[in-house]
């Protein structure tokens, strides 16, 4: 038997309850990791209240969590993934949420292997938020030097992380946050303007700080609140990419109103990412060849005991947090 948060409806964080279930055994083609360290992510919060892509193909009981770091401890028949093997300290990257458990079981095409001398925090880390990142301004968007980009929650984990390759790339980055103490900590980590809460006319703000222009990439992952005024902040041949609705989920949107300066709006969801294993392995190096040069900082906010995720989850979602939550486990 093995210790798993279990949800059996939606809620609060006191819906998180650790339960006793069976160690699930790999099948053909999968491995079972035990967990080391895992992941907190905002998403989680919004699938634990049912409001992830309207309440995804939930049934309860259901697990939670999308990353983890750890070992894998037995393969199933057939697997032929180079550089897995048994004892291999790999970032397990779910497709179907089950990280929030003492051991996991998935496809072995996605686990990622990791060298030895790579610190646990960061292998727990870099996955959902660090991939995330970097395919928004690397893939999503090509993102040369001297474009503007805006950045939504820029004190978050995506936030600070996608400051920091914006720059890498030559980027100015202008970046809204809800406190003056977060804004502090987005300057440190490169960005160039910050618009902190209370502010309201943060578009007006973008118009002023970039001379009327408007900017160039608009990284949004609040979606409802702010989706509508993005599009007017864009400059000509601007783009918005949509990856995160932590206001709500966009309802309409009019197709036409992009033809006025000829703009662009995307969707991106790392899922897409995690079903293709040869893009998923190029984007977690990508990822850990910039964190390995020194261009990328992770900030580990704080690290839970395996028995707090409700902790962690009402620290998160009450926007108390700057960079990453994980919780490790002995």
């Amino acid at each position: 038997m093995m210790k798993a948060y279990l949800i059996r409806e939606f809620g609060p964080p006191k819906v998180l309850k650790l339960e006793d279930i069976p160690v699930p055994q790999p099948a053909a083609n999968e491995a079972l990791v035990k967990h080391e360290m895992i992941g907190v992510n905002f998403a989680e919060t919004l699938m634990r209240r049912g409001l992830y892509h309207r309440g995804g193909p939930f049934s309860f009981p259901s697990q939670l969590g999308l990353e983890a770091a750890g070992r894998i401890v037995k393969l199933g028949k057939d697997v032929k993934v180079p550089g897995i093997k048994k004892g291999t300290r790999v970032a397990a990257v779910y497709r179907k949420p089950g990280a929030y458990a003492e051991y996991g079981k998935l496809p072995a095409d996605q686990l990622v292997p990791l060298p030895e001398d790579l610190p646990l925090e960061i292998a727990a880390a870099f996955p959902v938020q660090g991939m995330t990142a970097w395919f928004l301004l690397n893939e999503m968007h090509h993102t040369r030097p001297g474009e503007t980009v805006f950045i939504h929650a820029i004190a978050g984990g995506v936030g600070l992380l996608a400051t920091q390759i914006a720059k890498h790339l030559g980027a100015r980055v202008i970046g809204r946050t809800s406190s003056l103490q977060k804004a502090r900590r987005a300057r440190q980590f490169g960005a160039d303007e910050i618009i902190a809460y209370p502010e309201q006319d943060w578009v007006g703000e973008v118009w002023r700080l970039t001379e009327g222009r408007g900017v160039d990439l608009i990284l949004d992952s609040v979606g409802q609140e702010t989706f509508d005024a993005g599009l007017r902040a864009l400059a000509d041949f601007g783009q918005l990419i949509l990856y995160g609705s932590a206001s709500g989920v966009v309802e309409h949107m009019e197709p036409q109103a992009l033809m006025r300066g000829s703009r662009t709006v995307s969707g991106f969801w790392l899922h897409s990412v995690r079903e293709r294993p040869e893009l998923l392995r190029k984007t977690a190096q990508a990822v850990l060849d910039l964190y390995r040069a020194g261009e990328l900082q992770f900030t580990i906010d704080k690290v839970f005991p395996f028995e707090e995720a409700a902790k962690a989850h009402h620290k998160l979602e009450n926007r108390r947090s700057t960079g990453k939550l994980l919780l490790r486990l002995d």
